[in-house]
């Protein structure tokens, strides 16, 4: 039905429906989040809700020929994620709080110290490029991750949490919010997940028409249009878990960004090195070697931030934007002098 629609319409469209699918994610995993461990509601349900238009496009991009573009994409959503998305997360949960700081649940602590591991994966990736035991180095360490997840057991039900709570102020709305039953949070993450599963294709097309269209270089396209927008339902739950200050609403959070960095750093590098093989992509430097090196930057920090600091404040946010003009501005020059070079090239033959 939205084949017919115009790209100019149908691309708003469908980033307004990535939008309100992004509030049904945050509220039906706030629901459950009071139920359920953390790790396992953020960093592994929600997460893949969120993952999934990017694994479509990642993988749309490389069957289609396109290796520059899904190294982009892939290169592109982990920094934004690990900066600006959990930057938010981190400032304004912490600037919600009385205390100002931010205190991580154990099992979110250690899917931090995964993140930092799980680099292992893409390291590999650019010292070697694209090679078969890499590829299934990922898949196994994704399917080792879920597992872990699993594993652990959950905190204790919600004493200390509860007085994490009432320090921030907001003891009155949450008990307000225990009242919703288990089935609504469901029936939540279910709608936001059809209508990422519906709105992702659509805006992905619209994305691509709009590179091809104005004649953009679609890996500077892939950096910071298709990045930003399509984290965009992970930014806004971000702000939408982290608003209230409420510790188990910001663990949701954090874990549902950390798990999600860690399926692009191990099964979507080693999908990457699959498709490398079989389609004998030549490996493009420098650049995917700079793209997947900003990635380690900030997933790094990401991962630093998260486990090495017994409680986190809103600076370490501000830091992590800070990482991400940086790294911005370091992939925008790179790529461009990189694309002068190629065009000074094929003028010359």
């Amino acid at each position: 039905m939205l084949d017919s629609v115009p790209n100019i319409i149908l691309g708003p469209i469908s980033f307004i429906g990535l939008v309100f699918a992004s509030w049904c994610v945050g509220e039906g995993g706030e629901i459950l989040g009071k139920k359920y461990d953390a790790s396992v509601i953020g960093g592994l349900i929600i997460a893949w809700l969120n993952t999934a238009p990017e694994a479509i496009f990642f993988i749309t991009a490389l069957v289609s020929s396109n290796p520059r573009f899904a190294v982009g994409a892939v290169s592109g959503s982990t920094i934004v994620v690990c900066t600006v998305a959990l930057g938010a997360c981190l400032w304004i949960g912490a600037s919600a709080r009385s205390s100002k700081n931010i205190l991580l649940q154990p099992q979110v602590k250690r899917q931090c110290l995964i993140l930092a591991a799980s680099l292992v994966v893409t390291v590999s990736l650019i010292l070697f490029g694209f090679n078969m035991i890499v590829g299934v180095a990922g898949v196994v360490f994704y399917a080792g991750f879920i597992v872990d997840s699993l594993s652990q057991k959950a905190p204790e039900p919600d004493v200390k949490g509860h007085e994490h709570d009432v320090e921030s102020g907001v003891e009155e709305e949450d008990e307000h919010d225990e009242e919703a039953p288990v089935s609504k949070g469901v029936v939540f993450l279910v709608a936001g997940g059809v209508l990422i599963c519906a709105f992702s294709k659509p805006f992905i097309e619209s994305v691509v028409e709009a590179a091809s269209s104005m004649d953009v270089n679609p890996i500077l396209l892939a950096f910071f249009l298709a990045p930003v927008a399509s984290e965009m339902p992970e930014i806004l739950e971000s702000v939408s878990l982290a608003r209230k200050g409420n510790t188990q609403n910001i663990n949701i959070a954090m874990s549902n960004l950390i798990g999600g960095t860690i399926t692009k750093t191990t099964l979507l590098c080693g999908i990457f090195s699959f498709f490398g093989i079989n389609k004998e992509f030549q490996w493009e430097s420098p650049a995917f070697t700079i793209s997947l090196v900003l990635l380690v930057i900030c997933a790094s920090s990401a991962s630093i931030i998260g486990y090495a600091f017994t409680r986190q404040t809103k600076y370490h946010g501000l830091f992590l934007f800070a990482l991400f003009i940086a790294v911005g501005l370091t992939q925008y020059l790179t790529n461009a002098s990189v694309e002068d070079k190629l065009q000074a090239e094929a003028a010359l033959t």
